[in-house]
């Protein structure tokens, strides 16, 4: 995954209401992570790492300005 792809698609999932960051956890390692997402069964906010599959997707989708 690219640090590019990543950032486009923080940016589209931003559009969509999502708390979404980039991050870098290595030189060749890049991600985006979800967070404040509610969890009804466990009453508290959880955050995630984005499937590069999810990556590949919202990077599609990102806005173009």
């Amino acid at each position: 995954m690219t640090q590019e792809k990543c950032e486009r698609a923080v940016k589209a999932l931003q559009k969509e209401g999502f708390n979404a960051s980039y991050v870098q956890g290595a030189p060749d390692d890049h991600g985006v992570w979800i967070d404040s997402v509610w969890n009804v069964q466990l009453k508290r906010a959880c955050e995630f790492r984005v499937h590069n599959e999810e990556i590949e997707y919202w990077q599609s989708h990102a806005p173009t300005t």
